[in-house]
């Protein structure tokens, strides 16, 4: 049986990163780059935004979730009930955006 799709190259993060900085230094268009290297637009796209916002592509292969961030480092420094206290405070914010007709008015 014959494949209906044909499969793309892949690259390592250097070389993704040296297309990334081909597209940023305004050598090449974004049409021609993933013409040349094979891919689609969107996949070179998000190279560039990679670059740009962390200094390198980031290689997602093998991870649970591809479009998760990487963790922040300032909860690294933070106590667990810091962090336990953030949680909830993130948890009440997600259910006033979820339900604004619940929330009770000021009565002041």
């Amino acid at each position: 049986m014959e494949r209906k799709t044909r499969k793309h190259p892949s690259y390592s993060i250097s070389e993704k990163n040296e297309i990334a900085k081909i597209y940023i230094k305004g050598e090449m268009s974004l049409n021609k780059l993933a013409d040349q290297y094979d891919v689609c637009k969107s996949v070179v796209k998000r190279w560039i935004n990679q670059y740009r916002m962390f200094g390198t592509t980031v290689d997602n292969r093998g991870r649970e979730s591809k479009g998760r961030p990487p963790k922040p480092r300032a909860l690294e420094g933070m106590s667990k009930d810091e962090l336990i206290e953030r949680i909830h405070m993130i948890e009440d914010i997600k259910k006033a955006m979820a339900c604004p007709g619940r929330q009770k008015k000021n009565t002041g």
